[in-house]
């Protein structure tokens, strides 16, 4: 993919051309922003531009440089990404054995780290060194979602580039399936996108959909039999992969249910399409409840991730939530 087909990123493409044009790119860029908004693509094609054997200016795409790049088998260009939780040691320093070397065939040989702020302590400062000391004939990009999940001393030996959340306009258009879904659907897949080039989104919107039909439903009382029912719900997403859409998406209700109960309009919402829902909850989940509320949820988030009991996790956090509302509200049920 060539800077010509990375839409919607107008800016960072507009600065790379202009350090390309002047043959003054730097030995170290650091690509802040989302998730799933084309660092790691644009970073390919920064690549391409560099080691183009058709003097294109950008990269062709047709030259061998160009589809060794795209199909991941050039072999002076290395992608980096998380081995399971974290980018770690031995990773880093394969990598720094090979920038020791002459590049086998390309002009500008590129490092590219995707997720950079997973690098784990040592990784990081195995890295260092490298930045302090970057060959000539190299190219190293750090991708990451924000400066401050990054030490000071890489941050402060980049220059940085900052990516934007994609418009509605351009997910619509490029999220993957989004031709196979209903219209309902494709617009719950924009909202929850949040900016992001998701293809699970693509992929699961009309799943999602209706689990968070289910939570809705499930959750909606705060009593016991809603609760076992709820519970029986749990247990059977814990055991797949869905425990994870369960987690974003009470993410988003009480991060909505706190900004509609302070005023914010229905525009604001990721959950647009349920405000009516949310007005309904509202007497139980008052904004400052809401708000504790998407913290518990954050913090759970957190716990799954480190692979804590993801069945345990949910029912605890439901009973959390359930209690503070409890409080709130003098007791109330629902």
């Amino acid at each position: 993919m060539s800077f010509d087909a990375i839409q919607g990123q107008e800016r960072a493409i507009g600065a790379l051309r202009r350090m390309l044009a002047g043959g003054r790119v730097p030995s170290a860029l650091l690509f802040l922003g989302p998730r799933h908004v084309g660092k790691r693509t644009t970073a390919l094609a920064l690549a391409k531009a560099l080691n183009c054997v058709a003097a294109a200016g950008e990269g062709c795409g047709a030259c061998p440089a160009c589809r060794k790049i795209a199909e991941g088998v050039h072999p002076d260009v290395d992608v980096v990404a998380p081995d399971g939780q974290f980018i770690k040691i031995d990773q880093v320093r394969a990598v720094v054995d090979k920038l020791g070397l002459i590049p086998f065939e390309a002009r500008k040989r590129v490092v590219v780290l995707s997720q950079a702020e997973r690098m784990n302590p040592p990784a990081a400062n195995a890295f260092l060194k490298t930045l302090e000391e970057p060959p000539t004939d190299t190219l190293i990009v750090l991708c990451a979602q924000s400066k401050s999940e990054l030490f000071d001393t890489i941050v402060s030996r980049c220059l940085p580039v900052r990516f934007g959340r994609l418009s509605e306009a351009t997910l619509r258009e490029l999220l993957p399936g989004s031709k196979l879904l209903s219209a309902e659907a494709l617009a719950f897949a924009v909202r929850f996108a949040q900016g992001r080039l998701r293809p699970d989104l693509g992929e699961r919107a009309e799943q999602w959909m209706a689990i968070r039909d289910e939570l809705l439903e499930g959750l909606g009382k705060l009593d016991a039999p809603a609760f076992v029912a709820i519970s029986e719900k749990f247990a059977r997403w814990s055991g797949t992969d869905d425990w994870k859409f369960v987690l974003e998406w009470l993410e988003t209700w009480f991060r909505d249910l706190a900004l509609l109960g302070s005023g914010a309009g229905p525009e604001r919402l990721i959950n647009e399409d349920r405000v009516q829902h949310m007005r309904a909850w509202m007497g139980r989940f008052p904004p400052a409840v809401a708000d504790s509320c998407y913290r518990r949820v954050l913090e759970a988030r957190r716990g799954a991730a480190l692979n804590a009991n993801k069945l345990l996790g949910l029912e605890a956090l439901w009973l959390d939530c359930k209690e503070v509302a409890l409080q709130a509200t003098g007791g109330a049920a629902a």
